[in-house]
């Protein structure tokens, strides 16, 4: 779901929508050898609050364009 709201660009009013996203990412199971670890996070559609854990950074912008490419 998403928010709706208008614009007037040269005494043009024109809608469009807006989406709003938190995104949370933390380290965890670093490796004291190495000190590398692996990334994990979430994302958050605030409008809709619909969540998706993750631990892949490219579900982020999957999750995104899901609503971006969604027809109105």
């Amino acid at each position: 779901m998403s928010e709706t709201a208008s614009e007037s660009v040269d005494g043009i009013d024109e809608e469009y929508t807006i989406h709003s996203f938190i995104i949370r990412m933390w380290l965890e199971e670093v490796d004291e050898k190495t000190r590398r670890g692996n990334w994990r996070g979430r994302i958050t559609h605030i409008p809709g609050d619909e969540q998706q854990y993750f631990t892949d950074i490219k579900l982020i912008s999957t999750f995104i364009n899901s609503y971006l490419n969604e027809k109105e």
